[in-house]
């Protein structure tokens, strides 16, 4: 059996959804090959090359916490939305060494490190391996090196000092179009050998959603009629958080119906007269949530997957998300929704749903065939992950 060696500084570290995509795809490769993970940095939220390498079960996989130098997250952001703030889609060249910088970190002796547990394959996830491809190019190592960059739609894909992990490795694993984007265009050969460009392999993945679980509608929403679900926060997985523009706002342009809004650490829902907040629920009564609403409207920036939205359009609720977002190429792909640029477009966009039935059915069993097909299918998807990293 092949042996896989995933290296990444997104194991565990949160519930965002590079996290949840790696322990699937990991989840994938485990029935086929052994799976070790090189966590960067994850031994006590350490920033720092020193101490000892800690090996760990985690689940069914063996982890090896190794010290890495990283950045601050919060810096780093700070600098992504200064520079982003230009307008010009792409970030200017003098800023790409301080930006690989703060993306990327150092671990002392990691080629080694990772030579001594002997994979036949090693994969590379997130910006904060970028500097690695040609360290482990050893002589006559012959391992394979394969990229998952978890890119979306950051413009950072574009950056010259992370081209390694797009041209410099064996193959390229994309989740989205947005990935895709960062792509050469143009490579200098394009078979196999010196030069070539990698081999590149779209991968669907696969949430596995409790459909008999949200059958069941949660009991609080019993009296409260149709409604809406507002997306403006964090339920575990997912993106980010932005100020809910109020549910009395929402009324006034979409009608008299309830809003069930998703913030990030409590759950709310009003319709006219009537008002409840409760904690943030689990992933389970989320899908409870959505599967029972009229639409699902997303307001967060999105992240590399955009799992509420496949999530919403594998139970069959047409979806309103933001232009340019993968959220956005999940919509167009199923025709499961429909996306807008600002509030105005929003607002009339869902209003369309919900005024025209036959429309919203429409929508809904488009979109919930389309997301079984593709991103509901465990067999496909561990055929697209074995592709990618196994010979």
């Amino acid at each position: 059996m092949s042996r896989v060696v995933l290296v990444t500084a997104q194991w565990g570290e949160s519930q965002g959804e590079p996290a949840a995509v790696l322990r699937l795809v990991a989840g994938a490769l485990s029935t086929r090959a052994e799976v070790e993970v090189v966590a960067l940095g994850t031994a006590g939220g350490s920033r720092t090359t020193a101490g000892p390498v800690r090996t760990r079960l985690d689940s069914v996989f063996v982890v090896h916490d190794v010290p890495a130098t990283r950045a601050d997250p919060a810096l780093a952001a700070v600098v992504r939305a200064a520079l982003e703030r230009s307008g010009s889609g792409r970030f200017p060249d003098i800023a790409g060494p301080r930006l690989a910088e703060l993306a990327g970190g150092r671990a002392q002796g990691l080629p080694e490190q990772i030579a001594v547990l002997g994979p036949d394959t090693v994969v590379l996830a997130g910006l904060e391996t970028w500097w690695l491809p040609d360290a482990l190019r050893m002589p006559g190592g012959g391992t394979r090196v394969v990229s998952l960059p978890l890119l979306g739609d950051d413009a950072m894909g574009g950056l010259p000092q992370l081209r390694a992990l797009l041209t410099e490795v064996d193959a390229v694993g994309v989740l989205s179009r947005g990935d895709t984007r960062h792509l050469p265009t143009a490579p200098a050969a394009p078979g196999p050998g010196p030069g070539s460009a990698p081999e590149v392999i779209e991968l669907d993945v696969a949430f596995a959603v409790h459909r008999n679980a949200a059958e069941s509608q949660i009991a609080e929403m019993g009296d409260f009629g149709p409604y809406v679900v507002l997306l403006t926060g964090s339920p575990p997985g997912s993106p980010g958080a932005v100020r809910s523009p109020g549910h009395d706002y929402v009324r006034r342009a979409l009608g008299p119906i309830a809003v069930a809004e998703v913030a990030a650490h409590r759950w709310s829902v009003s319709s006219p007269g009537k008002a409840l907040e409760m904690p943030a629920g689990s992933r389970t009564n989320l899908w409870r949530l959505l599967r029972h609403a009229e639409i699902c409207i997303d307001l967060r920036p999105q992240g590399i997957v955009a799992r509420e939205t496949l999530e919403s359009l594998l139970l069959g609720t047409p979806v309103v998300v933001p232009e340019g977002t993968v959220a956005a190429e999940w919509a167009e792909r199923s025709n499961g929704g429909l996306w807008y640029r600002d509030y105005r477009e929003l607002f009339d966009a869902a209003k369309a749903i919900l005024d025209h039935p036959s429309l919203r059915a429409r929508l809904g069993r488009q979109g919930r065939e389309w997301a079984r097909m593709v991103h509901g299918n465990q067999g496909r998807f561990e055929d697209q992950v074995a592709q990618l990293v196994l010979r």
